[in-house]
């Protein structure tokens, strides 16, 4: 499974996942409006940075501050991670590491609430990063 995420723009960002192959993926995808003006035209894909790590069953968010966060998953081995990055947007587009999360995860609900994240899963108790 992939994540994605409304940007407060209105922008649609697309990470992780696997492909056709079942093989897990880096790669971070923005679906981006037509320019002003544009008459008929359609909004577009366009790829972003990829991810430190290639991420399947992760989840994502935008934070308070307009970053779009990626949180744990599985990585190539299949094996989950604790690991969290943002993407910056604008003109420098770039991943920033994010402190980990104490388990590791994937495949689990969250949500941004006050400045926090909160995650869950079937097992284990809820935390806040």
């Amino acid at each position: 499974q992939f994540t994605a995420a409304r940007l407060p723009d209105g922008r649609i960002v697309c990470a992780g996942g696997r492909d056709f192959n079942d093989t897990e993926l880096s790669s971070v995808e923005v679906c981006e409006p037509p320019a002003l003006g544009a008459i008929d035209a359609a909004w577009t894909w366009r790829e972003l940075p990829a991810m430190s790590v290639a991420r399947d069953g992760c989840r994502g968010c935008v934070l308070s501050d307009g970053r779009f966060a990626v949180l744990g998953g599985d990585d190539a081995n299949d094996e989950p991670l604790s690991s969290c990055e943002a993407l910056v947007l604008g003109h420098h587009e770039h991943w920033e590491v994010l402190p980990p999360m104490h388990e590791a995860r994937s495949y689990f609900v969250y949500a941004a609430v006050a400045e926090c994240i909160l995650v869950a899963e079937w097992e284990g108790s809820p935390q806040i990063c």
